[in-house]
């Protein structure tokens, strides 16, 4: 799981999460290169987890030291990463689980979001014209 339509953005934007029912996230980029001798609209990007979530922590990116595990893409998945491991040890999250709980992490200009759930999210990626 790349996510290679979030991953070919450079920055994104928060532009709204919710957290009624399922986690929803809408991002935006804030860049886009010129394509075909023309400027391209920026991408809106639709994420939603569908699943139970076990843990959600949306920091201000600018009070952020440094960011663990960082691979450069702006969506990323973890296997392991220090707030997974936060999360096996301070909840019982995991071991009531059949399945490992997954660490997805949306880094934006202002915000980085890290979700822990069973469930990966569905990405729709909306042109703006």
């Amino acid at each position: 799981m790349d996510y290679p339509q979030l991953n070919q953005s450079d920055t994104l934007v928060l532009i709204r999460m919710e957290v009624a029912g399922a986690l929803q996230i809408w991002v935006e980029e804030s860049q886009r290169p010129a394509v075909d001798n023309g400027t391209r609209a920026p991408h809106l990007f639709h994420i939603s987890f569908p699943g139970e979530i076990m843990a959600l922590s949306n920091l201000n990116a600018s009070y952020v030291r440094t960011v663990d595990n960082d691979t450069g893409a702006v969506f990323q998945v973890f296997k392991t990463s220090p707030f997974l491991d936060y999360v096996r040890t301070e909840t019982y999250a995991a071991s009531t689980m059949e399945h490992p709980l997954q660490h997805f992490r949306l880094i934006t200009e202002e915000n980085l979001i890290d979700v822990i759930t069973l469930t990966p999210p569905h990405v729709d990626e909306i042109t703006l014209e």
